[in-house]
C-alpha cells in the first residue's frame, strides 16, 4: 500500500514518509510540488526498486544505481537527466525545511 503523497501544507498529524516531513512547512500552499510529487511517485515505485527504493526503516531513500536512474528515470520525470540537478534541488528543500526548524525554536532559558 502506498503513503500517501506528501503536501506542502502542515496538517499537525505526524508525516508518514520522508517527503511527507521534508513538505510539511507551514506555507499557504495544500498541494505538493511538483518536484517532490514526482520525487515521492519514483521513490515509491516498487518496480524499480534495484534502481531507488526507501531504506529499510523508511526514513530516507537511496539511489542505488545513479546510471540508470540519471538515464532511464529523470527524463521521464523531469527535463533533464543530469544527477546532480536532482540532488542539488532536493538539497534546496532540506535546507529550506531545516532553516525554517532552526528558525522556529525556542531558546533555551539561561540559568545564571
Amino acid at each position: 500500500m502506498a503513503s500517501p503523497l506528501p503536501a506542502e501544507q502542515n496538517s499537525g498529524e505526524t508525516p508518514t514518509s520522508p517527503l511527507a516531513a521534508v513538505a510539511g512547512g507551514e506555507t499557504s500552499r495544500s498541494i505538493p510540488t511538483p518536484f517532490l510529487t514526482k520525487t515521492f511517485k519514483i521513490v515509491d515505485d516498487h518496480t524499480i526498486d534495484d534502481v531507488i527504493s526507501w531504506n529499510e526503516d523508511g526514513s530516507s531513500f537511496v539511489v542505488w544505481n545513479p546510471t540508470l536512474f540519471s538515464r532511464d528515470l529523470l527524463p521521464k520525470f523531469f527535463k533533464h537527466n543530469n544527477f546532480s540537478s536532482f540532488v542539488r534541488q532536493l538539497n534546496t528543500y532540506v535546507c529550506f525545511i531545516f532553516s525554517k526548524f532552526l528558525l522556529g525554536k525556542k531558546k533555551k532559558p539561561s540559568r545564571n
